[in-house]
Formats: structure tokens, sequence, C-alpha cells
């Protein structure tokens, strides 16, 4: 019978093969999978005398994407997962609307539910932050970080310009994904509508809709807000 120690933060199968929150090194014979949980990362073992055995390494979640449509309360439960963290970073990605009122007042609102101790960066750089330590990130949003990284790529005047696009969101999705502080970002969901008219609204909606996936695939939880409530998917 498959033998499973589990001491504080790793744990041996059979004596042999070693795992940790950090990873493990392979052993012949042994089929390891890895899925992560809103508990932490799962093992899930398969031994050479074809015995099945899972632990789920301490360290809870660090990454969580939030997910809705306009006002479903996605930036509100993404604020309030991180209410307990004084020293939170909001990274805003859609810049200072100082072009557009309708938009500073938006920006303006939200400033005044945030923690006064929580510090703010304006950028759509995202992937040097993901790559240092540091105090908890939250991401508002990623629907404007794609947005303004298509017009930084100029695909609207160059469709060809679309591969430059999906490199930036699959290094975002590399940094989110190796990065050790706890991050939450929010996005909308903007495909469960009708299909848009014109060829640049279905470029950006598919678009999204990839980033989206991406991200949630690398993610240790995905919430989806609906109507000022939350599902966990």
């Amino acid at each position: 019978m498959a033998e499973l120690v589990s001491s504080g933060d790793s744990a041996t199968v059979d004596g042999v093969l070693r795992l940790s929150a950090d990873g493990f090194t392979p052993v012949d014979g042994y089929d390891v999978a890895r899925v992560r949980t809103g508990s932490g990362l799962r093992y899930d073992v398969l031994t050479p005398a074809g015995e099945r055995v899972s632990w789920t390494a301490p360290g809870g979640v660090a990454r969580t994407l939030v997910l809705g449509g306009a006002r479903s309360g996605k930036s509100t439960e993404a604020e309030r997962l991180l209410a307990d963290a004084p020293d939170t970073v909001y990274v805003a990605t859609g810049g200072d609307g100082s072009a557009d009122p309708e938009w500073a007042d938006r920006i303006a609102k939200h400033r005044a539910r945030r923690p006064a101790s929580w510090g703010l960066v304006e950028t759509i750089e995202l992937v040097p932050l993901l790559e240092v330590d540091g105090p908890p990130l939250l991401i508002d949003c990623l629907t404007l970080w794609l947005a303004r990284t298509m017009d930084a790529c100029e695909i609207w005047e160059h469709p060809e310009n679309l591969p430059a696009v999906e490199q930036r969101i699959d290094e975002l999705a590399a940094a989110w994904s190796a990065g050790s502080r706890k991050i939450v970002a929010v996005s909308n969901e903007v495909g469960s509508g009708l299909v848009p008219a014109d060829a640049g609204t279905r470029l950006f909606r598919d678009l999204m809709g990839r980033l989206n996936a991406t991200i949630s695939r690398e993610s240790d939880l995905v919430l989806w807000c609906v109507a000022g409530r939350t599902i966990a998917l």
C-alpha cells in the first residue's frame, strides 16, 4: 500500500517522492499531476503499483481572477478579497480619466471606497509588477489592459499586428502563473451577448475571451459575479 507522509509544507510518497509547494523531483514509475485549487497546489500521484494518493501543499489562494459583466459587482468583490491587506497595491490600467469627465468620476468613486493605506500604480506594464516580490496586487482591470495594449500595437490600423497582441497575452499569463505575490485581477465577460456587427469589435471580443480563458487556467481561484452575487467556477 502506498505510504504518504506529510510534514508541514512538504510530503513524501513511499519515502522516495518528495512533494512541496515549490515543486517535486520526478522519480521513475511515479506519475504526478498538479492542480491548483482554492486550498493550495494539489498533487495527484499514481504509484508504480497502480495506487493513487493525493496531497495539497499549504499556501492557499495566490492568484484570483474575478469575472463579470458591467456593474456586476466584480470590482467590489475584488476589493473585499484584499480588504484585510493594508499594503495592497491597486494597479489601475484605465488611465487617469483626465480626458473624460464621466470616466474621471468613476475613478474618483473607486478611490473613495478603497482603504487609504493602499498604494496606487497606473500602468499597463503588468509583467514587471508580477515578476517581483511584494505586497498583494489588485489589477483593475484586464479588459482595459487589453484595449490599451491593442492601441499600443496599432492593431486597429494594422490588423497584421495581431501576433504582437497575442504575444503580450502569453507573456502576461506566464508572469501571472510564475509570480510569488498574491494577486487579484478583475476582468469583463463580454462574450455572452450578441455577435458584434463590425470586425473590430468582434476581434476585441474574441481576444477578451482568449485572455480570460488563458488567465483562468493559471489561476488558483476564479469567481464569476452576476447581479451582485459571486459564484466560484
